[in-house]
């Protein structure tokens, strides 16, 4: 039987990238995201070799090269590039629904003035 976690591969990798950078431990990642030390050090290998960082095959070597530095800094600002993105399509949909909802209001008050005018409805909004 193996485990599947409900974390995205993506979630993994920004996870594993603060162990690297040494923003988070492994126990504080554990702790928080509700799995193993053993996952999350499997995560921090793994995302190692996708960066191409030398380490230990046990874990726990924490030094990163240049390149590796730059890379962990590059794929950061542009997951921070794409959550203002992100926000800033959600905050434009929004404005769009509220437009729509005004737009929505002002047709059917002209459907009920046309058929006023057209006399399909009494003075006053009652039907006939």
């Amino acid at each position: 039987m193996t485990f599947q976690s409900n974390l995205s591969q993506e979630k993994r990798a920004e996870l594993a990238d603060f162990v690297i950078a040494d923003t988070k431990t492994v126990a504080e990642v554990s702790i928080e995201y509700e799995v193993s030390r053993k996952t999350v050090n499997s995560w921090v290998q793994r995302r190692k070799r996708q960066l191409g960082i030398p380490g230990s095959p046990i874990g726990g070597d924490r030094t990163l090269s240049p390149a590796a530095l730059r890379r962990v800094a590059k794929e950061k600002q542009g997951r921070v590039a794409a959550e203002r993105r992100a926000e800033s399509y959600r905050s434009e949909l929004e404005d769009a629904k509220t437009r729509l909802e005004r737009l929505l209001e002002t047709v059917h008050g002209m459907q009920v003035t046309l058929e006023y005018y057209m006399g399909q409805r009494p003075p006053g909004g009652a039907a006939a």
